[in-house]
């Protein structure tokens, strides 16, 4: 069995309509599969087996901060140091990889803040405030809903980019 990659294309068969795919997982995660399968200028093999990270992710993001049975909002008092710390990192490289276009690994960045917050329990109001303004440009859909839950006005497509701190970026301190 040799394995080929090729294109895809009508006259091979191959096509994999985005309508079935939307159907079956979503916008957001169809728009999150695509972006997260590499560098725009490179050939990637399409496999519609890895849609489904994509979509666990989502569903990750959203178990962290709403109560799957009441459909509430389930957020922290107070922040925890270490996920502020986190949130700040990822804002600042998510903001610079969308600039050089290096949408998989903003994702990646995304991804590591969302199982970090779930392993500390949870984020504040204002966290999540911030961490949808950053997913928002990935999952407009599962952003803009956040958002409303949180019951602040605007959308979360025409609000600010968050803000970060430098000192945040940098450890007090290190374990060798």
């Amino acid at each position: 069995v040799n394995r080929i990659i090729a294109k895809m294309s009508k006259s091979l068969r191959n096509v994999v309509n985005p309508d079935d795919i939307i159907a079956e997982f979503g916008a957001d995660t169809f728009r999150l599969y695509e972006m997260y399968m590499g560098p725009l200028d490179a050939s990637k093999p399409w496999n519609t087996r890895d849609i489904s990270g994509s979509f666990r992710f989502l569903q990750r993001t959203w178990r962290l901060v709403v109560d799957e049975q009441e459909g509430s909002l389930q957020l922290c008092d107070q922040p925890d140091e270490d996920i502020e710390r986190l949130l700040h990192r990822t804002i600042c490289k998510v903001g610079a990889d969308i600039e050089k276009l290096a949408f998989n690994t903003a994702i990646a960045a995304m991804i590591e803040f969302v199982n970090a917050a779930t392993q500390a329990g949870g984020l504040t109001a204002d966290q999540l405030d911030r961490f949808s303004r950053v997913l928002c440009p990935f999952a407009p859909h599962i952003a803009e809903e956040l958002r409303s839950r949180l019951g602040l006005d605007g959308l979360c497509t025409l609000a600010a980019w968050p803000d970060y701190d430098d000192a945040m970026l940098h450890d007090d301190t290190i374990e060798l």
